[in-house]
């Protein structure tokens, strides 16, 4: 009993580091430029495969995949701003039909290369860590500590580190960082790539633990979106508190419902503490 327990707990624990992980690019992306990226499940989906590409296909393994995925994402991210949402920062809603046309371009996309066929990636590792009397995956841990690790240099780089510190003053007020000689499109265009990198472990690792296909675009979108809206529009530390509600419902309902019935009813829940906190846990009125 205190064995699945603890698999439990491990297992709410890692599906909310990777939402955050997912979430917290896309939490970026708004922050500084304003633009809700409703093509960052999208993203997230193709980084999965490429993951697939460089670790099964090339023979990478996981150790080198995964920061060569997040390298590829991160040049795609600094495509995308330049070249696709520079041209609209602050024009919201062509920002957001581009973002719609990036989803329908990336999963046409996807469909044409991979079709409907789902694809997985092999556990990092294959083994079983022993904790007394408790056994856990060991892959599992090692995804969590991976997603803890960087989410915390993350938090600490956004904090502390200049580049962070203008980050955090574009999101606050975009003009009076202007005035202030903080370059808008050089700090916009890292936090793109920042956010597509993280989008690209996100999915890599999770193809991990689940399987690739193209309907997780809009899957994660929804929960990204969920996270998002629970901490706090335009808030960054509450992340993590969105990140374990959704993770947490995620991984318990499936236990105690079937198939769509445990999303209904966790997005249910979701929407009652919308309803009670209209301003999500840390941020503005959603």
């Amino acid at each position: 009993m205190a064995s699945q327990l603890a698999e439990h707990l491990l297992n709410v624990l890692m599906i909310s580091s990777i939402y955050v992980l997912a979430a917290l690019g896309f939490a970026l992306v708004f922050g500084v430029m304003r633009i809700m990226n409703f093509a960052h499940g999208a993203i997230y989906m193709v980084s999965g495969y490429v993951c697939y590409y460089f670790w099964v296909v090339l023979g990478f393994g996981p150790w080198a995949a995964l920061p060569m995925t997040m390298g590829v994402m991160a040049v795609f991210g600094l495509f995308l701003e330049k070249v696709c949402f520079r041209p609209f920062q602050g024009d919201f809603e062509k920002a957001t039909v581009m973002a719609i046309i990036f989803v329908i371009v990336l999963k046409t996309g996807a469909d044409l290369t991979v079709g409907p066929f789902t694809k997985r990636l092999p556990s990092m590792l294959q083994s079983v860590i022993a904790l007394g009397d408790l056994r856990v995956d060991a892959d599992r841990f090692v995804i969590l500590i991976i997603c803890v690790v960087l989410l915390t240099l993350l938090t600490l780089f956004v904090q502390k580190s200049k580049i962070g510190q203008s980050m955090l003053a574009i999101a606050e007020d975009k003009d009076a960082a202007g005035l202030q000689g903080i370059d808008i499109n050089r700090i916009s265009a890292f936090a793109f790539a920042i956010g597509c990198s993280l989008a690209g472990l996100a999915g890599g690792v999770m193809g991990s633990v689940t399987v690739l296909n193209v309907g997780s675009a809009d899957s994660i979108l929804i929960r990204i979106i969920a996270v998002v809206i629970l901490s706090g529009i335009g808030t960054i530390g509450g992340i993590w508190t969105g990140g374990l509600i959704v993770g947490g419902l995620d991984a318990v309902c499936p236990y105690f419902l079937p198939g769509f019935a445990s999303d209904l009813v966790g997005f249910g829940l979701i929407v009652i503490i919308l309803v009670i906190r209209p301003k999500g846990f840390f941020g503005h009125e959603v």
